[in-house]
């Protein structure tokens, strides 16, 4: 028992946590509401798209073959993420901004510079979340040896599956609580299943690094089917 939390109880988790509970005294503290909380999510959006394009970038370097196609997957990715993750932004930006009728003023991408939606200690929060996915890439993709075991359509599509159905969940949960009138109690419910939902992905991430130290058949097969 001691053994496997120990295991599982890593360094990215712990950051991880500490990042992801800033949000709760963003809301007991400086009244957040419900776009703030969002905002940051989708902000972690960005965060987690560059540090996607590092794993493609760091994927198998001495490989000549791989080399040769991040030509073609970077830019692929880089395009595609950018419109999906941009796409969102303006949706969240949309439903839930208080002032976003400045959307129309100065189109999604001025909306950014003409609003103080980075201020409240939200700038602070991206800031502790970037921090938290740069650990995590260090420790459970550079130096686990991560990189030289997946492939570049493994980075392609993962981080896809994330945005998708936890931002599904948050908005939901946004939209409940706008009709709600946004009670605290919502707000922190919100932000720890975001959490729990962020560390289920960490710990599932952690199972299958494991599993590739313990056997090469096993780490062929997490490449494939990642």
């Amino acid at each position: 028992m001691i053994a496997a939390l120990q295991r599982f109880v890593s360094l990215p988790l712990i950051v991880l946590f500490a990042a992801n509970l800033y949000p709760l005294y963003g809301v007991l503290e400086r009244g957040w509401d419900v776009f703030e909380l969002l905002f940051l999510f989708w902000a972690e959006n960005v965060v987690i798209g560059l540090f996607n394009i590092l794993k493609l970038l760091a994927n198998r370097p001495r490989d000549p073959g791989i080399n040769f196609a991040k030509l073609f997957f970077v830019p692929f990715f880089t395009v595609h993420y950018g419109m999906f993750t941009f796409a969102h932004g303006v949706f969240v930006i949309a439903l839930f901004a208080p002032d976003a009728h400045h959307i129309q003023l100065y189109g999604p991408a001025g909306y950014f510079w003409h609003s103080n939606v980075l201020a409240n200690g939200v700038s602070t929060a991206i800031t502790l979340l970037f921090i938290s996915h740069a650990v995590s890439f260090y420790v459970d993709y550079i130096r686990s040896g991560e990189f030289e075991r997946t492939t570049l359509g493994t980075w392609m599509n993962e981080p896809y599956g994330r945005v998708v159905v936890l931002h599904l969940g948050l908005i939901g949960g946004g939209f409940l609580l706008s009709a709600l009138e946004q009670p605290t109690v919502g707000l922190i419910v919100l932000v720890f299943l975001k959490i729990g939902m962020d560390a289920r992905s960490l710990l599932h991430r952690r199972k299958r690094i494991e599993a590739a130290h313990r056997s090469p058949k096993k780490s062929a097969a997490f490449e494939r089917t990642d």
